[in-house]
């Protein structure tokens, strides 16, 4: 594989894993068997299930750390700050804890059903309930101020050096939360999960204002691969916010995906005829996703 030094070093923060009622192309044993000895580091992504409680073969010398994650749908209560202190328990790394995705109110507001049809595809027992019959999250109460047990979740990612990633929310409310998280509770890290998504659509100077506060911006592969936003708009966005503000990940998983490391790849080579050098592409795939996983003193 083209760049396969490179990317044994490389931390792809951004990968889903089933069992999940929408269709994945791995569970975490068959993710691994597939990527041993190409990447460093995964971060896995479950919409339902806080991932340190999936089943996982022992890990030998030649498989990628697992970095595990919780993701604040309804399936794990919400903005429920003990599914952060008992994931974070039992994971030998900083944990990733997402914001509300699919059950996010900016998410839903658009949506027919809670979980997309082109992501589900045909399945027979899939009950896709109605997006209006859902408990829609916000991070803000309807004054405009973070909800109390938002505050309990950010004390927990503080308390268990967790990684707060925004998630599907509002690029509004990523404001807003962010603010609080940097100035009220001194969290340092924060990823900006994929703002150029249209769901999101986060102003390129909002995301400067937040690269500005610390936070890591995400750029994906599968903006490009699935969501079809040009290459050379990702580019762009890594060329104004700097490479030391961005991390790459691939947001692969999907049925008909690539697998992270042939999607990382491919997002290598693209963003280098889009001028972006490898240096800056060293720093956004393992500099800056090491920094956010390694162990801190005082954060």
């Amino acid at each position: 594989m083209k760049y396969r030094k490179l990317l044994q070093q490389a931390i792809d923060l951004h990968v889903h894993v089933g069992p999940e009622i929408i269709p994945r192309k791995f569970d975490l044993p068959t993710l691994l068997q597939s990527e041993k000895s190409k990447l460093k580091g995964i971060g896995i992504k479950n919409h339902f299930s806080a991932t340190v409680f999936m089943a996982r073969p022992s890990l030998k010398n030649d498989s990628p750390t697992i970095v595990d994650s919780v993701t604040l749908n309804n399936y794990v209560g919400g903005f429920n700050a003990d599914i952060i202190y008992s994931s974070a328990q039992l994971s030998r790394w900083p944990i990733i804890v997402w914001f509300p995705t699919i059950n996010a109110k900016q998410f839903l507001r658009d949506e027919e059903n809670e979980i997309p049809s082109e992501w589900v595809g045909n399945i027979g027992k899939l009950v896709n309930r109605r997006a209006d019959e859902i408990d829609q999250l916000s991070v803000l109460s309807g004054t405009g101020k973070i909800r109390k047990d938002v505050i309990k979740v950010l004390e927990a990612i503080k308390n268990t050096d967790a990684i707060l990633a925004t998630g599907h929310i509002s690029w509004q409310e990523s404001r807003e939360l962010v603010k609080c998280a940097v100035n009220n509770y001194g969290i340092k890290r924060i990823i900006i999960t994929h703002p150029i998504y249209q769901r999101i659509n986060m102003p390129i100077l909002v995301q400067k204002e937040l690269a500005n506060m610390g936070a890591y911006i995400e750029q994906c592969y599968s903006m490009y691969s699935i969501d079809d936003i040009p290459i050379a708009k990702i580019a762009q966005q890594i060329r104004t916010l700097g490479a030391k503000s961005c991390i790459l990940s691939s947001d692969v998983g999907q049925t008909f995906s690539k697998n992270p490391s042939e999607a990382l790849a491919d997002f290598i080579l693209l963003l280098k005829k889009e001028g972006i050098s490898k240096k800056e592409i060293l720093c956004m795939l393992i500099d800056n996703p090491l920094w956010l996983i390694s162990p801190q003193e005082n954060t």
